[in-house]
């Protein structure tokens, strides 16, 4: 991700945190249609985990809320953050623990729906 697109990023989730209404938070998430991608919800979360690491639960407790609904609206199949990063953990520990990658088939199959973009860039950030 590049330096301007990733500035873009913080300072629309700047803009959300200081929404005072929904009119002028649907308002900000239509003017920034393009940015609200899955490289977007990975960045509300780790902007979350600031938010959380200084003491501020509640905006961190928000901004993982709306990037589990705009997760939803870009794939409405898949799931949340947490979920994908769950998933991730699963398969590496299976894998870890076995010493036999074979052991990561049947995990795979019954999260397939999880294995899409968001997946990725959640394995990359990791």
């Amino acid at each position: 991700m590049n330096e301007q697109r990733a500035q873009a990023y913080v300072n629309l989730i700047q803009q959300l945190l200081t929404c005072t209404d929904d009119e002028e938070l649907n308002n900000i998430l239509q003017a920034n249609q393009e940015l609200i991608d899955p490289q977007f919800l990975q960045e509300m979360e780790n902007y979350a985990t600031g938010l959380e690491e200084q003491g501020n639960n509640n905006p961190a407790a928000w901004l993982r809320n709306m990037a589990e609904q705009l997760g939803q609206y870009l794939n409405p199949q898949a799931g949340s953050i947490e979920e994908y990063q769950e998933f991730l953990l699963e398969v590496l520990q299976a894998e870890d623990e076995s010493n036999d990658p074979g052991v990561v088939y049947p995990i795979l199959q019954r999260r397939q729906h999880l294995l899409d973009d968001t997946f990725a860039q959640v394995y990359f950030v990791f």
